[in-house]
């Protein structure tokens, strides 16, 4: 996991999970899988994770952020 963010109604929960494909990522022949095994074990414990790929990141960082902040904003809404 690359960050967490916070729920600021409920102290020590978090919202979202957010997971990059940084430099070890692109390195590791087995990161793929080992990232999809990852997500789904985090998944099922009850986390939301977002991921960002670093292409669409360089192509369109504006877009990117609006997605991530979207997606907050709506998990924070529905969690109160």
């Amino acid at each position: 996991m690359d960050l967490g963010v916070v729920n600021k109604n409920r102290p020590g929960e978090f919202l979202l999970g957010i997971e990059c494909d940084g430099a070890s990522y692109h390195r590791s022949p087995t990161a793929r899988d080992r990232d999809r095994l990852r997500q789904q074990v985090l998944e099922r414990l009850g986390w939301k994770i977002h991921r960002i790929w670093s292409t669409d990141w360089f192509r369109n960082k504006p877009h990117q952020v609006r997605m991530l902040v979207e997606k907050i904003e709506r998990l924070a809404k529905d969690l109160g």
